[in-house]
């Protein structure tokens, strides 16, 4: 999965799409919280979900990590076409967050949504429903955001606008911006690094989260 989440994929559908152009008001989309990866498998999913990578193999990473215990994959769908996904992981080995020793640190990898359900605050809506119920409240929740994967063409929003609407949307579900010294998010000051540190999270994870955070910042001499 990709390092940066997007609350929105606003680029046109490609030809032949999937995407639904009916009337948006009368469309009824369903959210599936952490749904396993055999109740969307049969399921199409959207041309239009190609930010990351063509959607069919986006569906099929989806459901590789739909398949882990330590993942959750919420997605939004309309009857028997997935339009919206939120991807969580332990974060992967080669990003200095795989170092965790706790096995507690999540990462949100992922949020994409069709751009033809705009309106219907779908982002927002698959990361509360994700978060609700205690899901993540004994963990910390991390998400890594890139200027490269900002969608700026189609939003016609500046660097620094799109870094803002991304953290009011993470600030929706409780997550906050990190000082980090992460050479890639230090690399563009539109880059960010926001986290959520749960409730009832144990102090030896939160221990572990300051620990990775110092070795990053002390390897800048911050």
């Amino acid at each position: 999965m990709p390092p940066h989440p997007s609350p929105n994929q606003t680029a046109d559908p490609p030809s032949g799409a999937s995407t639904r152009q009916t009337d948006r008001a009368k469309l009824h989309v369903d959210i599936v919280t952490c749904s396993p990866a055999r109740n969307f498998a049969d399921l199409a999913i959207s041309d239009a979900l190609g930010m990351f990578r063509p959607a069919k193999q986006q569906k099929l990473a989806l459901i590789d990590i739909a398949d882990d215990d330590k993942c959750c994959v919420s997605i939004a769908r309309d009857d028997d076409l997935v339009v919206g996904y939120a991807a969580f992981h332990p974060p992967t080995a080669v990003e200095s967050w795989g170092g965790d020793r706790s096995g507690e640190i999540i990462e949100l990898g992922a949020v994409e949504v069709d751009p033809s359900y705009r309106g219907q605050h779908l982002a927002q809506r698959l990361l509360e429903a994700s978060f609700a119920g205690g899901r993540f409240d004994h963990t910390i929740v991390i998400a890594t955001m890139y200027v490269w994967h900002y969608d700026l063409k189609q939003t016609g929003l500046s660097s620094l606008d799109y870094r803002r609407m991304l953290e009011r949307l993470y600030q929706s579900v409780g997550m906050e911006p990190f000082r980090t010294s992460d050479p890639e998010i230090r690399s563009d000051p539109a880059n960010q690094l926001m986290a959520r540190i749960g409730p009832n999270c144990p102090s030896d994870v939160r221990q572990e989260f300051d620990r990775l955070r110092s070795q990053q910042l002390a390897a800048f001499g911050v």
